[in-house]
């Protein structure tokens, strides 16, 4: 894990709930994490244990290409730990149910970066 400074900006895609709460946009279930505006949020600790954090993106322009949706959401974001090097993609639908598999198939888009922890600052308009 490396240190940064924060005069990099970073990016995290979320959902938006029917009820309005934050929430991962790409993993449910076990895996899912929700996210408050401005409060410091880590991976599911079960997934931390075995070396998966959150995952974000160091341009807009990566995040932008992800939220396809009209439920996600753009955020700059503050970040703490910054990890050099990306795991291994994992099998999406087992995340949701708990279970770790790693994926052949699975791969992060250019631009992700895996933190320890995230902080929403601002919605970024779309």
């Amino acid at each position: 894990m490396k240190s940064k400074g924060q005069s990099k900006k970073y990016y995290k895609v979320v959902a938006k709930a029917l009820d309005g709460s934050l929430t991962s946009a790409f993993s449910s279930g076990k895996a899912g994490v929700c996210y408050k505006k401005g409060e410091w949020v880590g991976a599911p600790p079960w997934l931390a244990r075995k070396g998966y954090h959150l995952f974000i993106y160091d341009k807009l322009r990566g995040a932008e290409c992800l939220a396809t949706n009209t439920v996600h959401y753009i955020y700059e974001c503050e970040v703490r730990g910054v990890y050099r090097k990306l795991p291994q993609g994992l099998e999406s639908t087992s995340l949701s149910r708990g279970e770790f598999e790693v994926s052949a198939f699975e791969q992060f888009p250019l631009g992700t970066v895996m933190v320890r922890e995230v902080k929403l600052l601002r919605e970024v308009k779309k």
